[in-house]
């Protein structure tokens, strides 16, 4: 995977990397995570949330907290954004057509999801919540309770893309480059402490091979 730093207040419309990279991308945002490197495990915990609301990004962003919660100072959250039933926004839902590619997707979450919960956080290496929501709105207002909970979060770019719970959030992106919830995230006027990881997996058209077993993607 390559990693591209960037500093909160740097101009991030110009990064092309996520675009052209022979490899999966993760682009850091970093709000003071970095100043914590030199602290020992023993000293310090780093809460890191992740959020997964589905697509190949989220998994990939799954894959990659397994390997971030084997380090013994960094205690990690999976955070599964659920579009609520009860919602008068799901019941519209039922009634628009889902697409097979769609479908497909969707039931690739489901199994990886239940392979990594069954792997990470029935053990207890991994801590998982998740929410009900109805729509955008609601969403922004979860991503806005992290501020002093978390140190850093991770999200797949194009987690949710499709997803009733990031509709209308394309509206008001600054960099579309993040994705729907890393760009909210990583907004000037979000928060001056969450660090933000954006993770795009490597896009082979037809062929995913050649990934490391932790980070292959179904």
């Amino acid at each position: 995977m390559y990693f591209e730093k960037l500093i909160t207040g740097q101009s991030i419309k110009s990064i092309r990397v996520l675009r052209g990279a022979p490899c999966s991308v993760g682009i850091l945002v970093d709000r003071g995570l970095g100043s914590i490197d030199h602290i020992s495990a023993s000293q310090v915990t780093i809460n890191v949330a992740v959020i997964f609301i589905g697509g190949k990004d989220d998994r990939e962003a799954l894959a990659y907290a397994s390997r971030v919660a084997r380090h013994p100072g960094v205690k990690v959250t999976i955070i599964r954004l659920l579009v609520d039933p009860n919602a008068e926004s799901s019941r519209l839902v039922r009634y628009r057509v889902i697409h097979e590619e769609e479908e497909n997707e969707m039931k690739l979450d489901d199994e990886y999801f239940a392979h990594f919960y069954e792997r990470h956080v029935v053990g207890g290496r991994i801590s998982y919540t998740e929410k009900h929501l109805a729509n955008a709105a609601e969403t922004f207002s979860t991503l806005r309770s992290f501020e002093g909970q978390y140190s850093l979060v991770i999200v797949g770019r194009e987690g949710g893309m499709n997803s009733i719970l990031t509709r209308g959030m394309n509206d008001w992106q600054q960099c579309p480059e993040l994705g729907p919830i890393g760009d909210v995230l990583s907004g000037p006027d979000f928060s001056m402490t969450v660090s933000v990881l954006i993770i795009q997996q490597h896009k082979i058209k037809g062929d995913l091979d050649g990934l490391d077993d932790d980070f292959s993607i179904m």
